[in-house]
């Protein structure tokens, strides 16, 4: 049976105790811890040993941080410490990280982050009695700074590293499980989608025959025109699809510009003022992007492709297109829905 394998990274020698802990309370749960200084990294032949360790992180599913006083040997061709370069890849690996840090560098580092902003002259040169290496506080501020997965615990002993640990796994595998009942609850919900599009679909075939059936000298234009309508009021919908939202910040319908006065989709939501276009040149070709008001962007294509109209987006140009021919009331009612309604 598969089970989980748990790199602990640290420095060894100063932390040599917490780690034999770590390797005997991984076990206890049933997980494989792996510790470098315990031969359980394979040490290839033709690779450095530094380079092992980050092989090695990759087959692991849980990731151990923890971070002394002492900052540790530089790593052979790469910037930082060994445990460092471990941490990175660990990270670029999307492997879950539990960072601990020892209470008394972590109080350090809150000294030096103060010192830094008050005594910018001086805060490097000062002596933070915890540590071995000013490098060790940026390499925090590495872990803290990181978008995901960014928590960093302080510890004074093992026992408080046990206890987090615990607390963590434990809702780890309580989001598994709920993760399962939500996949369940979706492939429930998207079967539930499907029957009601095949049901929409029946409706409509059912409307179409009917039609034909009650007045047949006019039933294929008025189904066209249903089929017109309800393109139209696809509009505001594919718009939110594009940029989360249709509402513009004009309050009233009267002022929203006249969709057949504009050629394309996007020439209507410029004239709203709500929407920019920009462009950006790289390597001589110049890509324009659609911009709304929450800073939402969509990239429209190359300058040569808008001019020429080549973009794409042939669902909503339709819609809009659409939208210039239905009814004035019906064009109306559709537009209203751009208002935010108070």
């Amino acid at each position: 049976m598969a089970i989980p394998r748990v790199f602990i990274s640290s420095t060894c020698y100063d932390l040599k105790h917490i780690r034999e802990n770590l390797k005997y309370f991984v076990k206890t749960i049933g997980y494989e811890p792996v510790l470098s200084d315990d031969g359980d990294v394979y040490y290839s032949v033709d690779a450095h040993t530094h380079d092992a360790c980050l092989t090695e992180v990759a087959t692991c599913q849980l990731f151990i941080l923890i971070i002394g006083g002492r900052y540790g040997g530089e790593h052979k061709g790469k910037e930082g410490s060994i445990t460092n370069n471990e941490y990175r890849e660990a990270v670029k690996n999307k492997t879950p990280v539990f960072a601990l840090v020892e209470s008394a560098v972590y109080s350090d580092h809150y000294t030096y982050n103060s010192n830094k902003k008050t005594n910018p002259e001086f805060y490097e040169k000062i002596t933070y009695p915890s540590i071995d290496n000013i490098k060790i506080f940026g390499f925090i501020d590495e872990v803290r700074k990181n978008s995901l997965n960014n928590a960093i615990v302080s510890f004074n002993d093992f026992s408080d590293m046990e206890a987090y640990l615990k607390k963590q796994w434990a809702g780890m595998m309580y989001d598994l499980l709920a993760e399962r009942t939500r996949n369940d609850n979706a492939r429930i919900t998207n079967r539930l989608i499907d029957d009601l599009t095949i049901a929409a679909r029946k409706s409509e075939e059912l409307i179409k025959v009917l039609l034909r059936t009650a007045d047949a000298e006019h039933a294929e234009e008025k189904i066209s025109e249903v089929d017109l309508i309800a393109k139209a009021r696809s509009f505001p919908n594919l718009l939110a699809n594009l940029f989360s939202t249709h509402y513009v910040s004009m309050s009233d319908v009267n002022q929203l510009p006249d969709p057949r006065e504009h050629k394309y989709w996007y020439d209507f939501l410029i004239a709203t003022n709500d929407f920019v276009i920009t462009k950006n040149v790289v390597n001589g070709i110049t890509t324009c992007f659609l911009h709304d008001k929450g800073k939402v962007y969509l990239e429209l294509g190359s300058e040569s492709e808008l001019q020429n109209n080549t973009i794409g987006f042939n669902e909503i140009q339709s819609a809009f297109e659409a939208l210039k021919r239905v009814d004035p009331e019906i064009r109306k009612s559709i537009l209203e829905e751009f208002i935010v309604p108070f």
